[in-house]
């Protein structure tokens, strides 16, 4: 198993990076490839100095196909119930949240298991809980800054009532003042009459 994992490496280590036709020279062409279907290619007609194409040559033995660079089986685990079938090495997936990351990276650090796509657990494990940590009093002080925002609101509301009533009160009073003004000067001028 050893020496066909060596021989792989190697044979990846010599494999060419497979680009499409032109991809180099056209910037909006990407680089993941695809087969020239040009009849007058010179790709597809395998032309000696130009771009090598994909073909059984390249490929790595059948015994180590899939396996990881140490010779791990890669086992990708989303929850618990997966990492418990893991034996010994896996891939935590990309779309598992930071808090089941670190659940999983517990669990797989209790059960001694190699996870690949993690250089070091305990580095890793640190620095998510010091994530979490951090998000937490994000949303706490998001949370005090809008409860205070709140009240500030409420209180300018309230204010801004209060005055309207005073205003309005004032307002009232100065009409009842005109009011007993003109009743006056009407019973003034009834008994002038």
């Amino acid at each position: 198993m050893k020496e066909l994992l060596k021989v792989r490496n190697a044979a990846k280590a010599r494999k060419p990076r497979f680009l499409k036709q032109d991809a180099h020279a056209i910037p909006s062409l990407k680089k993941n490839w695809r087969a020239p279907r040009g009849t007058h290619s010179r790709i597809r007609r395998r032309f000696k100095s130009y771009r090598l194409q994909p073909s059984p040559g390249f490929g790595s033995p059948k015994e180590v196909r899939g396996l990881s660079r140490d010779g791990f089986e890669q086992v990708v685990v989303h929850n618990l119930n997966d990492l418990s079938t893991v034996k010994d090495a896996c891939i935590i997936s990309g779309t598992v949240g930071m808090r089941n990351k670190i659940v999983l990276l517990k669990k797989a650090k209790e059960l001694k298991l190699v996870v690949l796509n993690v250089k070091d657990i305990d580095a890793a494990l640190t620095s998510a809980e010091a994530i979490l940590k951090k998000r937490k009093e994000q949303v706490k002080s998001r949370e005090a800054k809008k409860k205070k925002s709140k009240e500030e609101s409420l209180k300018l509301a309230k204010e801004k009532e209060a005055k309207e009533k005073k205003e309005a009160s004032e307002e009232k009073s100065t009409e009842d003042k005109e009011k007993e003004a003109k009743e006056e000067k009407r019973k003034v001028l009834e008994t002038q009459k």
